[in-house]
């Protein structure tokens, strides 16, 4: 593999590839569709998508394929069709093939992949499935509530309850596409995992926060942010779990496991194969560089066991209302990420900017990003 020192972050936000990249001494460029004010001061070039047509800018890959060394993919790009690039272009990326990433984070397929081997996960039911069902007055198996989720994607920007028969039904025949699923009950959880061809490492175990009305979330299911570690018990048998599940489905570099810790032990919800947006915590919680370790971990490379040196808190802060970015949310050392431009508008339910704590405690990482919080939600107007 040749020496990475260029790369490319591409996705629907990747402010956090970019800076880690730039803090372990790559030359990042960056294509979003957000142009974050420190997305922007982190890359050497950047370029604009459009978020209603994010795929087109997979071209980007053949523009910049002579002028990178490497590509790291985001989120928004699972389910991306990559064939109309040249063998070069997809050559590029750092990471799973694009074959790979577009299966794996089909949850569908996964659903089916992990009752084979034999892993707990919520029972799964296709929209179609659930018409089909009805129409032979046949039983419909899951118990309520239930989750709605679109099959390709992630964040919970999507998913929402069905709290009767009456409501599955109806949402089944609207949306066929959807997957619906029983509801586990328990604390989220995602493990950040490396892996090389040969071994896989899980890193920590990350609680996961969702659907916060403190930080105004425009749904019960939202992706708000993370804390790192998150005590548990059973952790090291749930990080073990990611490392073979993600190991068996022949994953490389960064990749995520989304969980549920229930009474009965943990039960797979999602698998991101891509870097996740729990590289803020982890990063600050052990110092390790994810992106360099990604790189590095692709060409065969893993860590050794990272020790987790302090707490740190991330949460994203979403517009409660439409308004205007009056304040500027830059400086030094504000703990404050994902930057918008002063002015900018923001519509209800849009992400505005993340708040970040760090401390010797949970409750010292959390007090200190809500500090943060606040200062953005006091910049809109």
């Amino acid at each position: 593999m040749q020496e990475i020192r260029s790369i490319l972050a591409l996705g629907f936000s990747v402010r956090h590839i970019v800076c880690s990249g730039q803090r372990a001494g790559y030359e990042m460029s960056a294509a979003d569709a957000f142009g974050d004010v420190d997305t922007r001061g982190s890359a050497r070039n950047f370029y604009l998508l459009d978020p209603d047509d994010l795929h087109k800018g997979l071209t980007i890959l053949e523009d910049v394929k002579g002028l990178v060394d490497g590509v790291i993919m985001g989120s928004g790009f699972e389910s991306a069709d990559y064939r109309s690039l040249s063998d070069t272009a997809r050559g590029k990326i750092l990471g799973n093939r694009p074959e790979k990433t577009r299966v794996v984070a089909d949850k569908v397929w996964l659903a089916a992949c992990l009752d084979e081997l034999g892993i707990p996960h919520p029972r799964t039911v296709s929209g179609r499935a659930i018409t089909a069902l009805c129409a032979q007055k046949r039983r419909i198996p899951l118990a309520y509530p239930v989750v709605a989720k679109p099959a390709q994607g992630g964040g919970g920007t999507a998913n929402f309850f069905c709290q009767t028969e009456k409501e599955l039904i109806r949402s089944a025949k609207a949306r066929p596409d959807f997957l619906y699923q029983d509801y586990v009950k328990g604390q989220h959880a995602s493990v950040s995992v490396l892996l090389s061809n040969q071994e896989a490492v899980s890193i920590c175990l990350n609680e996961q926060l969702l659907g916060m009305k403190s930080l105004s979330a425009p749904g019960p299911l939202v992706y708000c942010g993370n804390i790192t570690p998150m005590a548990a018990p059973r952790s090291t048998e749930v990080c073990k779990l990611a490392e073979d599940l993600t190991a068996e489905l022949g994953l490389i570099g960064s990749n995520g496991v989304d969980v549920v810790l229930s009474d009965d032990g943990p039960v797979v919800i999602e698998v991101n194969p891509r870097v996740q947006g729990s590289l803020d915590t982890v990063e600050l919680a052990t110092g390790l560089n994810l992106v360099d370790a990604h790189v590095r971990a692709v060409a065969g490379e893993l860590p050794a066991r990272i020790a987790v040196k302090r707490y740190a808190a991330k949460m994203i802060v979403f517009a409660a209302r439409d308004g205007l970015v009056t304040a500027d949310l830059t400086g030094g050392g504000s703990g404050i990420v994902d930057i918008p431009a002063r002015g900018r508008t923001v519509h209800q339910g849009e992400p505005i900017a993340t708040g970040i704590g760090v401390g010797r405690s949970r409750a010292d990482a959390c007090t200190t990003a809500m500090a943060r919080v606040a200062r953005i939600q006091a910049a809109v107007n």
